[in-house]
């Protein structure tokens, strides 16, 4: 059992999750590639859910609960979100950039494209739109970062209710976006003006964001109030494989794909739990969770717009679903996680 903000299990499932979200972008063929894209849909819910579960966490002491220290607690992971937010989106925006800089673009053509009104709402509103991704990346991955930002600013502003309101918004956000993603499927609607079976009117910081990081909040009061969780390993294991068998159900019975499932809230919370009663001992999953998991996840999507440009322009075959899937893989692995193992053995022969 790990009691501590350097917790291996969490690392090296953040690092399995980072690959998980891979397949989701860069999909794997036939029925086995249904069966890992529905799965992965725990791997952003989760990111959030840990994000929680650390957020307010007091080495040895039990959960913050003063106010204050709330609010000095995630000053401080804001400010870090912050910094890792600029660079991020800043490297996306070189690349969007440069590339319709060279599609024949002005760049007042370019910025009022990508920055005008109706985007301006729909990255404020929903964490997404051009503003985070256009014709040159495809995929607006970044909305997590923004979203929990969000989140953070929320729990600072809320930090006296913090505790009094976790529960309920939990609870009444998940009942919204599940009956949402229903209306997505069987009864679709206009929100804003954007029909509601628009990815983002369900999938942001409202209806996504909030309620996995008070899990994690929640789950972190729940760990400490618990001498012994070590009987909760077999329900963990369980609740996880049920998780991604009924995610995989929902896929299919819910016929357009969804970015969270039931079985997905099932992993996230299994995964919690199983992360208080085993204690891994590895080291390169771990390492990798923590040195390389947040590049993979950042910029695996500018590597597959490269890879989809390159084949575009003849100058490497068009790979096939799959083979591209695993190229993604081996670039990031290549680009992220080489250095970080080196440097780690390094430290173990001194």
């Amino acid at each position: 059992m790990e009691k501590s903000g350097d917790n291996r299990f969490i690392y090296a499932a953040k690092f399995i999750a980072c690959l998980f979200v891979i397949t989701i972008h860069a999909r794997i063929p036939g029925v086995f590639g249904d069966f890992i894209f529905s799965t992965a849909r725990f791997a952003v819910p989760f990111f959030f859910a840990v994000s929680g579960r650390f957020l307010l966490y007091n080495r040895g002491e039990g959960a913050i609960t003063s106010v204050p220290e709330i609010r000095a607690r995630v000053s401080h992971a804001l400010k870090k979100l912050l910094s890792v937010t600029v660079v991020v989106y800043l490297i996306h925006l070189v690349f969007s950039f440069c590339f319709h800089m060279l599609k024949g673009y002005t760049v007042a053509e370019y910025l009022s494209s990508k920055y005008n009104l109706f985007e301006t709402r729909t990255f404020f509103l929903f964490n997404s739109g051009r503003y985070i991704y256009d014709g040159s990346y495809v995929f607006d991955h970044m909305w997590y970062l923004f979203a929990l930002i969000y989140v953070y600013l929320l729990i600072y502003i809320f930090a006296p209710v913090l505790r009094k309101w976790a529960k309920g918004l939990a609870v009444i956000l998940l009942i919204f976006l599940f009956f949402g993603e229903l209306l997505q499927t069987y009864y679709p609607v206009k929100v804003f003006g954007i029909g509601i079976s628009t990815w983002y009117v369900m999938r942001n910081w409202l209806f996504v964001g909030i309620p996995f990081v008070m899990i994690g909040i929640l789950f972190n009061d729940y760990a400490y109030a618990k001498s012994n969780m070590s009987r909760m390993k077999l329900p963990a294991v369980l609740m996880i494989v049920f998780g991604v068998i009924l995610s995989y159900l929902e896929y299919y019975v819910l016929i357009d794909p969804k970015d969270v499932y039931f079985g997905s809230v099932l992993m996230v919370i299994g995964l919690l739990f199983l992360s208080e009663c085993t204690s891994y001992k590895g080291r390169i999953l771990y390492t990798l969770g923590k040195r390389a998991s947040s590049n993979i996840y950042f910029y695996h999507v500018l590597i597959i717009a490269v890879i989809d440009i390159a084949s575009q322009k003849g100058i490497i075959p068009v790979p096939a679903m799959g083979i591209k899937t695993v190229l993604v893989m081996v670039i990031c692995f290549m680009l992220f996680c080489i250095y970080p193992l080196i440097m780690d053995g390094k430290r173990n022969c001194e």
